[in-house]
């Protein structure tokens, strides 16, 4: 199985990830939960109460106001919902229209806010008060894409305000960095889009969008909806309409979406390539193969465009963690989707990370694109310097 596994791998051009990516990658992470992640318990139950109080009053709010049972929906019960608000789901996720299409009062916001108090409330509820330490599993290859995933527990999916729980040996700081605008730097640098190129160099990308094309000042996170939409292929009318809903004006919005005309023949290629290769790819294998026959849908073609981006941002992570993990003062705490916490003690290392990061990224895509990164702020009081019952240990949580 083996060999037959190794032929195949190297026919398809996946070989290299496998032996130069994929298992440092997998040995790296698996070294660092090893050492387990520090909990500071009297911090975690306050935390529990605090995001038990939040879940109940989110959930009587939001059934309240959305005339929903007093309980998390169930997926069916959002499509339902949804249904009967008059939108089509036929080739889209449940997830994607509640994140970027607009809702009457406010729905989809409401019910990603409730999914993430009740995933929280389930994350804290799983950790142990008495040890003070818990292990989680890593999947490094844990999505179509490659992301890497945290489970048992999931703390990917614990909210910034909960954060705190997370501890730090005496001495020692937690430092927590991330690309910055990753996905539009990927576009840009794949499909050399000069105006998408332009907007990623000259600053905020989003702000820029929002000010400059979209006419919607200090609305940074509409714009940022309304253009990975269209990144992605929502249909140029749904986008107009959408953009008009959140209050843009209806040919200044016409306008913006014709503005990155290089990224739409490049998206044309993707689409091509994959209707008659059948598969897509991104730099060093890491297939997506089609199932269905005919002419590409529109879920296909989104699904598609996602791969090669989605593809290549977790390559450039993988490879930042690797480049990272050679900085002496560096102790890897937790891969969070596109963001890194890890422990330091020395005052110069979170640049140097920000700066192996940037490096990476730019020359994953070729320089086409300078990688930007920057230091974040991991929790609202981030814990840097506590002491701990170990004398090393590792602290995770993720966006």
């Amino acid at each position: 199985m083996y060999l037959a596994l190794h032929a195949e791998a190297s026919e398809n051009g996946e070989l290299e990830r496998f032996w130069a990516v994929e298992v440092p990658v997998y040995r790296l992470l698996q070294k660092s939960m090893s050492m387990g992640v520090t909990i500071n318990s009297s911090d975690l139950s306050e935390k529990r109460r605090e995001a038990d109080y939040d879940y109940y009053f989110s959930l009587k709010s939001y059934s309240s106001k959305h005339d929903m049972p007093l309980e998390t929906p169930t997926p069916r019960a959002i499509e339902e919902k949804l249904c009967a608000a008059g939108f089509d789901l036929n080739g889209v996720s449940t997830e994607y229209v509640l994140e970027f299409l607009p809702h009457e009062h406010d729905f989809g916001n409401d019910t990603l806010v409730l999914q993430e108090f009740d995933a929280a409330k389930r994350v804290l509820a799983s950790l142990t008060l008495s040890c003070g330490l818990t292990r989680p599993i890593i999947d490094v290859f844990g999505s179509r894409t490659s992301r890497v995933h945290v489970r048992s527990p999931s703390l990917q999916n614990l909210p910034k305000k909960y954060r705190t729980i997370i501890a730090a040996p005496k001495g020692a700081k937690l430092c927590y960095v991330d690309f910055d605008q990753f996905e539009v730097g990927i576009m840009a640098a794949l499909s050399e889009d000069p105006q998408l190129a332009a907007l990623y160099s000259d600053g905020d990308m989003y702000e820029l969008f929002a000010t400059n094309h979209l006419g919607l000042m200090g609305s940074r996170k509409v714009a940022k909806q309304l253009f990975l939409s269209y990144a992605y292929g929502m249909s140029r009318k749904s986008l107009i309409d959408a953009a008009v809903s959140l209050g843009a004006d209806r040919e200044q919005a016409k306008g913006a979406f014709r503005l990155f005309s290089r990224y739409e023949e490049w998206k044309r290629t993707i689409w091509t390539e994959f209707l008659r290769e059948g598969r897509i790819a991104t730099v060093q294998g890491n297939h997506y193969r089609r199932n269905g026959k005919g002419p590409l849908s529109a879920k296909e073609q989104r699904s598609a465009v996602s791969q090669v981006v989605q593809g290549t941002a977790s390559l450039i992570f993988k490879k930042a963690l690797l480049e990272v993990s050679g900085i002496a003062d560096v102790a890897i705490v937790l891969p969070m989707h596109d963001a890194l916490l890890f422990e330091h003690r020395l005052s110069d290392t979170p640049e140097k990370v920000v700066s192996a990061f940037e490096r990476v990224m730019t020359e994953q895509l070729y320089g086409r694109v300078k990688g930007k990164a920057s230091i974040g702020q991991f929790a609202p009081h981030n814990p840097v310097s506590m002491s701990s019952t170990r004398a090393r240990s590792l602290q995770s949580v993720g966006e």
